[in-house]
């Protein structure tokens, strides 16, 4: 049994993570001072992820039934960092507060992605019959 509701969150997930994957990549390129130049190809590539981040977080957070949880870490991340030349201009607690944000949102992310798979794989091994006793018996025990 597939569940749509499951599968479309696990997909919005994904996208997700892959994308706030991304921006800490270049977040963290953009910290090391160490590492040559920032190119306008990274300063472009980081601009689109942030967009596409800033586009698309509070729907999914919507979707996911985060919205009040992580949008302000989210939205502090995306603040931030507003370019990998900003980004390595930041002050220590700057970074400290911008790492710990990231990883708030990212970790939250990866533990609901976790329970997701959890549930669609138990809901492989049942028949669609069975999973639609268990909704309604759900239902009826929760509106006693």
């Amino acid at each position: 049994m597939r569940d749509k509701t499951v599968e479309t969150q696990l997909r919005l997930l994904t996208l997700q993570l892959d994308n706030w994957k991304k921006l800490h990549d270049l977040i963290t390129y953009g910290l090391d001072k160490a590492k040559p130049i920032i190119s306008a190809e990274q300063e472009r590539q980081f601009t689109d992820i942030r967009a596409n981040l800033l586009q698309e977080t509070e729907h999914a957070f919507r979707e996911l039934g985060l919205l009040g949880e992580l949008s302000g870490r989210a939205m502090n991340v995306l603040q931030r960092g507003v370019s990998m030349r900003g980004v390595r201009e930041l002050t220590n607690e700057e970074v400290r507060r911008l790492e710990g944000e990231w990883n708030g949102v990212f970790t939250k992310l990866g533990v609901l992605q976790g329970q997701l798979k959890s549930k669609r794989k138990a809901l492989a091994g049942q028949t669609a019959l069975a999973y639609h006793f268990a909704r309604i018996f759900r239902r009826t025990a929760t509106t006693y």
